[in-house]
Order: C-alpha cells, then sequence, then structure tokens
C-alpha cells in the first residue's frame, strides 16, 4: 500500500483560518477536519505463529555393547553389561564417521562365548531328558494307583519342566551374545564415541554411540501460547551459527511446565520439534530460532487487525467513501493476528478501510482547542503503510469545535 496524502490542508491555510476563527470570520460551529489513516482490503495470506528458541539435539542417540541389544541413550537409560570377555579384533570407525545402517562397526572374537553356547545346548539336552524320564514316571504312578508315587511324579515333572525351560533361556542368551560380537549401525548416522580398540578387551559397558543424523530442537513454549500448539502443526527452523533455515514438525509437547520455568512468574512448556533436510555440517547443541505456524488462512481478503471495531461475533470497519464520508460496515471475521484479520464477508477487495486518525497516531492536539477525531480500534495491530485521508467528520468521528 502505497502512502499518500489526499486533500491535506496547508498550514499556512491553517494559521489563516485560526486567526479568523479568533476574530469572528466563521461560525463557532464549523466543523473540524479529520485526517484518517487507511488501508484498503487485499487479497494475500493471514498466519499466526508462535516463536521461540532452543538447541539442536540427536534425534536419537544408540549406544552399543558387546553381546546385547543396541540401546537408546536417554538422560534416565541405562546401559547393559556384559558378563563375557570380548577380545576386540577390528574397529572400523572413528568419532565423527558418517555410518549406514546395517555397517558393521567393530568386531570381537568369540571362541569362549561359542564354547558357552555348547555346554548350554548339552544343558538342555539333559533337561530334555529328565523331562521325558519324569513323563515317564508320572505315567507309571497313574496306572499303578499309588496316591504317593503319583503325588511325588507331579513334583519331579515340574521340576524337569523347569530346567528345561531354564537351559532354553541360557542358549538363546548365549544365542543373542554371538549375534552382537560385531557391532552393527541401527541407524544411519554420525559416531559420537568409540570406546574401544582392536587387540583389547571391549569394555563391560557401551563400546561405540551411534546419534542419528536427523535432529531435534526442543523449545520453550510460555503458556499463552502453548494451547495454540498442536502435534503435527509445521515449524521453521532458522540455525543461528550456519545462517541456514529448515523445515520442520512439532512432534511432541510435554503435558507438564518445566520445573525451573515459574521463576519470574512465566511458565513454559517443552515442545519438541522434528527437523527435515537439516544440513550436513548441523551439529547437536547448535542454538536455533524456531516458528510455528499455529493457524493459516491463504488466498483470502485482508485488512489491518487495527481496522477491527468491536469484538468476535460482532465486527465492523469503518469504510472510507470518496468524499471522506465513513461508513460503520458489519463484517465476518475469520483468523485475526496481532497484524492482520481474515474477512469473511462484508468488503470486496480495494475497499478503503480506516485504522486511525493523524491525531492519534501523533498523539498531540492542534493548538486551538480542535481535537482529531478519535476512532476506537479493539484488538491492537503492528504497523502498516497506510493512507491519510482527510475526512469530513462523518462516521465514528468527533468535532472538536467549540
Amino acid at each position: 500500500m502505497k502512502l499518500k496524502v489526499v486533500a491535506v490542508v496547508a498550514l499556512a491555510a491553517v494559521g489563516v483560518g485560526a486567526v479568523v476563527f479568533a476574530f469572528g470570520g466563521i461560525g463557532a460551529k464549523a466543523a473540524s477536519t479529520t485526517q484518517y489513516l487507511t488501508a484498503a482490503a487485499t487479497r494475500g495470506d493471514v498466519t499466526d505463529e508462535v516463536a521461540a528458541t532452543g538447541t539442536l539435539a540427536a534425534a536419537s542417540t544408540y549406544g552399543l555393547v558387546f553381546g546385547a541389544d543396541p540401546y537408546i541413550v536417554t538422560a534416565t537409560s541405562t546401559a547393559p553389561t556384559s558378563d563375557t570377555t570380548w577380545p576386540v579384533t577390528k574397529v572400523n570407525v572413528k568419532v565423527g564417521d558418517t555410518v549406514a545402517k546395517g555397517e558393521v562397526l567393530a568386531t570381537a572374537g568369540t571362541a569362549s562365548v561359542k564354547a558357552d553356547l555348547a555346554t548350554a545346548r548339552n544343558t538342555l539336552t539333559s533337561a530334555n531328558i529328565g523331562l521325558l524320564a519324569a513323563k515317564t514316571e508320572l505315567s507309571d504312578a497313574e496306572t499303578a494307583g499309588v496316591l504317593a508315587r503319583t503325588r511325588q511324579a507331579k513334583i519331579g515333572l515340574a521340576n524337569a519342566s523347569n530346567q528345561v525351560a531354564s537351559a532354553r533361556r541360557d542358549v538363546t542368551a548365549i544365542q543373542t551374545k554371538l549375534r552382537h560380537a560385531s557391532l552393527v549401525a541401527p541407524v544411519a548416522g554420525i559416531v559420537t564415541e568409540v570406546n574401544v580398540g582392536a587387540g583389547a578387551d571391549a569394555p563391560t559397558g557401551v563400546a561405540i554411540v551411534v546419534a542419528t543424523s536427523t535432529f531435534t530442537i526442543t523449545t520453550d513454549v510460555v503458556e499463552r501460547d502453548v494451547a495454540h500448539i498442536e502435534v503435527g502443526q509445521k515449524a521453521t527452523v532458522t540455525i543461528t551459527a550456519l545462517d541456514q533455515q529448515v523445515g520442520g514438525t512439532v512432534s511432541a509437547i510435554s503435558p507438564v511446565a518445566r520445573s525451573d520455568s515459574t521463576s519470574g512468574g512465566v511458565v513454559s512448556f517443552p515442545v519438541t520439534i522434528e527437523l527435515t533436510g537439516a544440513p550436513a555440517n548441523a551439529r547437536s547443541g547448535m542454538s536455533a530460532d524456531v516458528t510455528v505456524t499455529t493457524a493459516s488462512a491463504t488466498g483470502v481478503i485482508t485488512v489491518p487487525s487495527a481496522a477491527l471495531r468491536g469484538n468476535a461475533g460482532n465486527y465492523s470497519v469503518l469504510t472510507l467513501a470518496a468524499d471522506g464520508s465513513t461508513t460503520p460496515t458489519p463484517v465476518e471475521v475469520g483468523l485475526v493476528t496481532n497484524t492482520l484479520a481474515e474477512i469473511k464477508s462484508g468488503l470486496t477487495e480495494g475497499t478503503e478501510v480506516v485504522t486511525g486518525t493523524a491525531a492519534a497516531l501523533a498523539g498531540t492536539s492542534n493548538g486551538n482547542g480542535l481535537a482529531g477525531g478519535g476512532i476506537a480500534i479493539p484488538g491492537g495491530g503492528g504497523a502498516f503503510p497506510r493512507q491519510i485521508r482527510n475526512g469530513n467528520g462523518g462516521g465514528n468521528t468527533t468535532n472538536g469545535g467549540g
């Protein structure tokens, strides 16, 4: 919208008019001229957003332990430990390496584990033989009809069943160990820790850590704004250090406030954004600015929010005619933000609406006691390119004449 001044009375003429008025040259009932700030109703987009800041973090981080399944590293997770000695034979990665899902990262010798597996299988075989004998004994006792013998045979069968189950668990556990004699990347990502070396025994805990190459950002959103955020909403994330902007999606909203968020009287809730297409040089811990789009209306008639009068369900605007007169016009309003309002009906594109007065903008009145017309503008609004028009005192204006 272009800034323009239409029919502005020259300062010299105002001075002359004031002099004439002082000497009775014009009547005391003469109407003052009100300068209106206006904007044209235009077609565009209205978007409501919530802004916050936070730091990048890997979407998931996995700890790899010889002989155990990978586990997700969190603030509360506990790493599994191995009760087996694993002599490391080869390490294929170092910190900072990018790895593919399924890639072998390190390997250890399996001689002692295979020996344990053979022993466990023999134990399982013996347990199965004992189970078969216990079943036969119970059958014979029931055929003989001896109550005490039958009772004892049932106890023996239960014990034999337990021994078989225990032996099977041992075999399964050792087979799991063997499957993890080679550490394999569970996801595509970046190696962040390597705690093993070829020729030495592996630690009983974490040997290698892999972080996903996808990132999230958790940011604190104040209670006033968090009510408008929903999982699935789109977000824009600007990584400060890289000066790059990437997309994101709200993936989680904490149901409780941070324990330390009430200091200073401000309550905030953690909101997690999952980034899409993060640049290759993004790193965990980098600062970022987040903007979440909470609502939008595309290709609609819009006016500055400052033009709205009334309240929800009963809004109107002042339209400005070519002769400078104003007319209250009821409108149906959709999405309203601090800066723009969606007009669903009541206005056509290009209609001039009043957003305020020049006197209100300046915050002053002229020296002869003639104040500019006052217009009630609920809800406030941002700064807009505006036109300054002279009105004739019609509509919701006041004449300050004495």
